[in-house]
């Protein structure tokens, strides 16, 4: 009975690493025994006793049809060919684990045989053996438990690349069809300009119900392209962007809210409150950057702090080139400066020196017009006389780094000095260090601790620097 059921794993398991087995004839008259791995569209891998693993062209074996290739796992190329090889080699060491926990419970059988007719010293040995037994099927099961989640992993990641996949072509086929569209509609533009020069109505009016139909579908393409993005980033797992709440405003912008409190009571009561929203959009073709915050203190509950300031940026790209042209305009309120409010415009061009998933840096120079409105007019004495509304023209240069530092971190740094060309020898200088970092255990939750410090000569109070830490939430 046991020469017979050792006998049955054996033949089990050689049929089992034998089934892929397999006679490979090649163009060039050489023949090889071999074992079949895998197969792509164009090539297939196996391993030979003496040559290892090798990868051939189909092109180069002559009988292909007739090797059985439905049991050869195809793989394709990126993210799905990994996984599906994974799964390969998963269930490889599945069936390695089967037959593992079968030799251990052939063994076990074994023993409880011997352990039935043995006595003296032969049964004590046998009971060691009982021990070993137990403890080899032990550890062939969880070995198979591991390799069965090993295998439904495997599983889950190559439906998920298969997914991607799929999304990907549709994406692929969906700016195919867009490109196809705008050609039509180009296409179609340009015979109505011929027909009008002809001036034959009928014709004009042909042309006319062409361009129509072509910008449909222009914008139909676009549609589908959208909706092939979307579906594209669920195969991926990632969240789609319907926008601010869900509502659908700053859909496809990088949006965040921030709120900072700090608060203290005893000698002295102290608040202070920061909010702040700031949104961004990029493209090829442009970017949008805009940032505000409303800052609040007071002491013994007289304020000393309240300003809100806004800043809106265009930049312009030039067909890859790291050059562009950017327009800001930014707008300032606060109670305790030397003005009441103030208007900024700049232009001018810019260049990004370095732009990856890792760093970005860029720099802009320009000229600004400076607009402060209900300005303190004061005396020798530094008394207030007066308000008047004050204009300026200024350079601007300055530069602007964001360092992603892990997935979740990012450190981003600007500085830009703007000196004055209405008032020689005044200046203004702003820098601001931001450091975020997003919380795990909440979607878009983050923390920031924040520096501003801004210098200008022509102020009462020269410098303004400001700390901030507040939580952000991104959407």
């Amino acid at each position: 009975m046991n020469k017979k059921q050792s006998l049955l794993l054996s033949v089990l398991l050689v049929a089992a690493t034998s089934s892929n087995a397999e006679l490979i004839q090649f163009t060039n008259g050489d023949t090889l025994n071999v074992q079949l791995i895998q197969q792509t569209q164009t090539t297939l891998t196996y391993t030979h006793s003496i040559l290892g693993k090798q990868t051939t062209e189909k092109a180069a074996i002559s009988n292909l049809n007739e090797l059985n290739l439905l049991d050869v796992v195809s793989v394709r190329k990126g993210e799905e060919g990994v996984a599906a090889l994974a799964l390969y080699e998963a269930k490889k060491n599945q069936a390695v684990a089967v037959g593992d926990l079968e030799a251990a419970k052939l063994k076990m059988n074994e023993v409880k045989q011997a352990t039935a007719v043995a006595s003296g010293l032969d049964l004590d040995v046998a009971k060691q053996q009982g021990k070993t037994a137990v403890d080899d099927i032990g550890n062939a099961e969880k070995k198979l438990a591991s390799a069965n989640e090993t295998v439904l992993a495997a599983e889950t990641n190559l439906t998920a690349a298969k997914s991607i996949a799929s999304a990907n072509e549709q994406l692929i086929q969906a700016k195919a069809e867009l490109k196809q569209a705008k050609q039509g509609e180009a296409s179609a533009q340009q015979r109505l300009v011929l027909a009008e020069k002809g001036l034959e109505s009928a014709t004009v009016k042909l042309e006319e119900n062409n361009l129509d139909l072509a910008e449909d579908k222009t914008i139909q393409a676009e549609e589908n392209l959208l909706l092939a993005q979307d579906k594209l980033k669920l195969a991926k797992g990632e969240k789609l962007n319907d926008g601010f709440m869900g509502t659908g405003y700053f859909k496809d912008w990088n949006s965040a809210v921030s709120l900072g409190l700090n608060g203290s009571t005893g000698s002295s009561e102290n608040a202070t409150l920061r909010m702040g929203f700031d949104a961004g959009y990029e493209d090829a073709e442009h970017r949008w950057d805009f940032k505000s915050f409303y800052y609040f203190a007071s002491e013994d509950k007289i304020e000393n702090e309240n300003k809100v300031n806004a800043i809106l940026v265009k930049d312009w790209f030039f067909n890859g080139s790291p050059w562009f042209a950017y327009a800001s305009s930014t707008f300032d309120m606060d109670k305790f400066k030397d003005w009441n409010s103030r208007l900024q415009i700049s232009t001018g061009p810019g260049y990004q020196f370095i732009k990856t998933d890792t760093l970005e840096i860029s720099a802009r120079a320009g000229l600004t017009g400076v607009f402060e409105f209900d300005k303190d007019i004061k005396n020798s004495a530094g008394t207030t006389i007066g308000q008047e509304h004050n204009q300026n023209v200024e350079m601007m240069l300055g530069a602007e780094a964001t360092w992603h530092i892990t997935p979740k971190q990012r450190f981003i740094i600007s500085n830009y000095i703007y000196p004055s060309l209405t008032n020689g020898g005044e200046f203004r200088n702003l820098a601001n260090i931001n450091w975020v970092h997003d919380i795990d255990w909440y979607e878009g939750l983050a923390v920031k601790l924040g520096i501003r410090d801004e210098y200008d000569t022509t102020e009462t109070d020269s410098n303004e620097f400001k700390y901030n830490f507040s939580l952000v939430l991104g959407f």
